[in-house]
């Protein structure tokens, strides 16, 4: 029998990955877009990147860029070959992917959010927003069966899936909603932002089992999350760090 996948690393994993996502879109999407077109980013959070100017190209960097980086380390989880490297990856390519995809669900029906501002102005916007809102639906359930591929090694039986699959869902969710509680925004953009993005953005990871090869892997090709207590103390420090400045907010001086 394989050893049981350690729940501490995987939560610690979840909680890593979970603010390495919000980074890449928040500040590398929107923060650098939006210096390299002169712009003036003012305040960084958990939730937003404020800066001085609206701009399309702005608004859409952070999803582009979760679509990006999530790509690649799915390809990483594909080749890796230690466990805990290639789940790592998995859920990091997970926590980019399937927000990114549910992106353009959200703005499409729901008319709010960095799409939204994308497509305004455009013509026909009832016909863009529902072609917008069926390719995001598309994608995601695309996304969702890729996922499920890739960690099928770590799901030799079905019920191993609620360790590594909805284990680090709900982590990455109660993780973002602390952080986006300390916002300055205040309550308001914790209700109608932080936690439907939380919840509903990678809520692939809750059904991504039922697309799972049927085919169960060989028992020489099945994979193990490991006990590491490096991941908890990088868990502990980035974390940490994260909440209480990413949380809180920074202050980009101009």
């Amino acid at each position: 029998m394989p050893t049981l996948n350690d729940k501490p690393t995987i939560i610690s994993m979840a909680i890593i990955a979970s603010a390495l996502a919000t980074l890449l879109h928040e500040g590398l999407g929107h923060g650098i877009t939006a210096w390299l077109r002169g712009d003036i980013p003012t305040e960084l959070t958990s939730n937003h990147l404020s800066s001085l100017q609206p701009d399309r190209w702005v608004d859409a960097a952070g999803t582009l860029v979760n679509l990006a980086v999530g790509a690649a380390c799915l390809l990483i989880a594909r080749r890796t070959i230690s466990a805990n490297t290639r789940y790592f990856f998995w859920i990091l390519a997970a926590l980019n992917l399937l927000p990114g995809a549910g992106y353009f669900l959200f703005s499409g029906i729901f008319g709010f959010g960095d799409w939204n501002e994308v497509i305004r102005g455009l013509p026909h916007q009832p016909a863009v927003r529902i072609g917008m809102t069926l390719f995001g639906a598309a994608l995601y359930v695309w996304f969702v069966r890729l996922l499920a591929q890739v960690i099928r090694p770590f799901v030799p039986e079905r019920h191993t899936y609620n360790t590594v699959g909805r284990l680090p869902y709900y982590t990455a969710c109660l993780f973002s909603c602390a952080a986006g509680a300390l916002d300055p925004l205040g309550i308001k953009l914790l209700l109608v932002s932080t936690i439907p993005a939380a919840f509903g953005g990678s809520s692939g990871l809750l059904w991504a089992d039922a697309l799972l090869p049927r085919t169960p892997p060989a028992p020489e090709k099945i994979f193990t999350v490991h006990r590491a207590p490096i991941w908890w103390v990088a868990a502990v420090l980035l974390g940490g760090c994260y909440l209480f400045f990413v949380g809180r907010g920074i202050q980009l001086t101009h």
